[in-house]
């Protein structure tokens, strides 16, 4: 789960999803324009919108045209004598906006859904090439120098906040480096982004798959589930390790061989395809950072951040580690009792076998049983239901984008209003194909100013689609659902009036999770389910069954957390040390056996498939920064209630539409009236310690 950002397009450059790439063909500098002329241009390109181009050919001419336009904008900026001002640092905003909209926007929409592979090349070379440009633009020492020449006195609030940001951006990007540091600066930032380009399309296309020679293999599984496997031709039944695939199996199916074997195949997906380009991600970007003065690449990526450092991060960590500890000790005790009923002599819990154990658990334990609870969620419904409580919530109506061009079939368009003023447009592209994007990610496409003001975004995500016979969802995939559509709607609330750089994707990386994980609270409330979770007889899910949800909820919360916590501890000690002192394997092995009590499946290689260690390098601990702030955020809604439109109000106006305006740290401020706290969150994971089951034992 997580936002496809656009990062600062200078120092953080080497972090946008795909973006850093290959050098940009430089062609000698044209003759600058007259600025009124460029500026028409560029609101003319921005305000069009690409996303279903006819062939590959024609993309790359879109490309091209972008970035003769922001070289010609470069050329006019940094060839401006007179005296700078505001003018210059609105200028700057609407070249940089080109490339944010073209370069990444649409085009990483297309390298990452667009069924034509010829296209997805395309989109994703266009990222490398656009990547590349911004770098020279991040280490034009004549556009600094006249960035800084730049009297505070003369600008408002807004603009001043925007200059510093942007002055720091490129004193991080190397600016302040001789021309022949700054020229390996560029090239490192072009290797960066042809790495990054082939371990992204490795997991994209990459696809591990477990057969079965007969149906009985399925026992277990649900109905629908197992009607959407029939045999091929051959007999055979194939289970990918695409999400709708895996998930069921885990959970649902006793066979613990194909439980084994599919987690197998997961944990290998992209291996070893995607070693080599690791490897390479961490010696360059260790060189690029020891090159700009960093000791490492994990000093450099978090300074930025609200942690500020590795440091505080690792201490952060730990807080969360010990708050876990007991719960994850405790429910792995009862998973392994649960274990002991058909494996007497069983003293670990396979790690392919805790989802399954923890299904029998729910059933026995919480009288809850989980396929009783997916037949209320229905793809078709769960849509409909997130769009109500969003409108409900947050004061905004969402309509068909009647005439939308879509890339495939099952993609469908939106527009979203607010007092009949037309805020945003959106496109779910929510069913598994082939080369398509795997996990789940909102997409930014145009994230404003635009012509007419409006931003565009692109959920892409991987759930089963349509009624209730093709489209049942567990869960937890619902709660994924609504955490990407809140990325979704940050876009669409945080579109700034002024500058585009301003927009929610700037802010700091360890916030940016926080909304939508606090969203998530909602799909565990009986009010807001019972307006769209119904079965396929059309009866409404009983309070009841939400009650037991509810009862249930906290169990394997630890576990889950020391998980989530290996990964962030792994990321920063790739990131932390020299690249020849990392042993990949050695190094996640240390971690897993040192936070997870299960046992684990030898000769897998789960780092190859972590996407993440691309996009998020050494900072996946944000995942559980933003947590921690998201529950202190939750704290004004438990108290005044999750219905209340007045906190919704304070909320959306402080937090959502601010965007990347004011620190993270002063946004939570504002709503809270106080600094946040990581105690709210730390009480939680202690009190899962505690959860108690709800079963009666049976009378003798």
């Amino acid at each position: 789960m997580k936002f496809a950002r656009f990062a600062a397009p200078f120092a953080t450059l080497s972090l946008i999803v795909s973006a850093c790439g290959p050098a940009a063909k430089q062609a000698e500098t044209p003759a600058p324009a007259p600025v009124n002329v460029l500026g028409t241009a560029a609101k003319a390109m921005i305000s069009e919108l690409v996303l279903t181009p006819p062939s590959a050919d024609a993309f790359t001419i879109r490309c091209d045209n972008s970035l003769d336009l922001m070289g010609r904008m470069i050329a006019e900026l940094e060839g401006r004598d007179d005296t700078a001002g505001a003018a210059d640092i609105a200028f700057l905003d609407t070249l940089v906006n080109v490339g944010v909209s073209i370069g990444f926007g649409e085009a990483s929409v297309i390298a990452e859904a667009n069924p034509e592979p010829s296209i997805r090349e395309s989109g994703a070379t266009c990222q490398e090439r656009t990547s590349d440009l911004l770098t020279r633009l991040s280490l034009s020492r004549r556009i600094y120098d006249r960035l800084t020449s730049i009297d505070a006195a003369t600008l408002n609030p807004r603009e001043t906040f925007l200059l510093a940001r942007t002055l720091r951006d490129y004193r991080r990007a190397g600016i302040n480096k001789d021309e022949e540091t700054r020229d390996k600066v560029r090239s490192l930032n072009a290797e960066l982004a042809e790495i990054s380009t082939a371990f992204s399309k490795n997991l994209r296309e990459i696809q591990g798959r477990v057969t079965l020679d007969s149906i009985d293999d399925l026992i277990g599984l649900p109905q629908d589930y197992i009607d959407a496997h029939p045999p091929g031709e051959d007999g055979q039944i194939t289970i990918t390790t695409d999400y709708p695939d895996t998930g069921p199996v885990f959970s649902y199916s006793p066979n613990e061989a194909l439980r084994r074997d599919l987690l197998r195949q997961t944990n290998n997906r992209a291996w070893p395809e995607n070693v080599e380009p690791l490897h390479q991600l961490l010696e360059k970007r260790y060189e690029l950072a020891t090159l700009l003065g960093y000791p490492n690449w994990a000093a450099y990526v978090t300074e930025d951040k609200m942690t500020g450092s590795p440091d505080v991060a690792e201490t952060f960590l730990a807080r969360v580690e010990a708050a876990a500890t007991d719960a994850a000790g405790i429910e792995h005790g009862r998973l392994l009792s649960k274990l002991n009923e058909t494996q007497p002599d069983a003293t670990l819990v396979p790690e392919w076998s805790s989802a399954y154990l923890a299904e029998q658990i729910r059933q026995s334990d919480y009288a809850l049983n989980s396929q009783e609870v997916r037949q209320y969620f229905a793809y078709d419904n769960v849509r409909a239901g997130i769009f109500t409580l969003v409108e409900d919530l947050f004061g905004v109506q969402i309509t068909t984008w009647g005439g939308a061009p879509v890339w495939d079939p099952s993609v469908t368009a939106h527009e979203m209003h607010r007092n009949s003023e037309l805020i945003g447009r959106f496109y779910l592209d929510m069913l598994p194909r082939d080369g398509k994007f795997k996990h789940a990610a909102a997409f930014p496409v145009r994230i404003g100013p635009t012509s007419d003001g409006v931003p565009v975004s692109a959920l892409i995500c991987n759930f089963p689609a349509g009624d209730h016979t093709t489209g049942l969802m567990e869960h937890q995939q619902v709660e994924t659902f609504l955490h990407e559509f809140g990325h979704l709607i940050h876009g669409m609330f945080s579109a700034q009036p002024d500058f585009a750089s301003l927009n929610m994707g700037n802010l700091e990386w360890d916030f940016i999770e926080a909304p939508s994980q606090m969203l998530q609270n909602w799909v565990w409330d009986y009010d807001t389910l019972a307006r769209f979770a119904v079965n396929a007889d059309g009866e409404t899910i009983p309070r009841a069954l939400v009650e037991k949800m509810n009862v249930a909820r906290d169990f394997g919360t630890g576990l889950g957390t020391l998980r989530q916590l290996t990964y962030a501890y792994i990321s920063l000690d790739y990131y932390s040390r020299p690249p020849d002192e990392v042993d990949l394997e050695q190094l996640w092995d240390a971690r897993q056996s040192a936070l997870s009590p299960f046992e684990t499946l030898p000769d897998t290689h789960r780092y190859a498939s972590l996407g993440h260690l691309d996009g998020y390098s050494a900072i996946i601990y944000t995942y559980q920064w933003s947590l921690a702030i998201s529950t202190d955020l939750f704290t004004e809604f438990d108290k005044n209630g999750l219905r209340d439109t007045a906190t919704a109000a304070r909320y959306r106006d402080m937090i959502l539409a601010p965007g990347s305006s004011k620190p993270a740290a002063q946004l939570v401020h504002d709503f809270l009236g106080r600094d946040w706290t990581p105690e709210a969150y730390e009480k939680k994971l202690i009190d899962a310690a505690k959860a108690a089951p709800t079963k009666t034992k049976k009378k003798k």
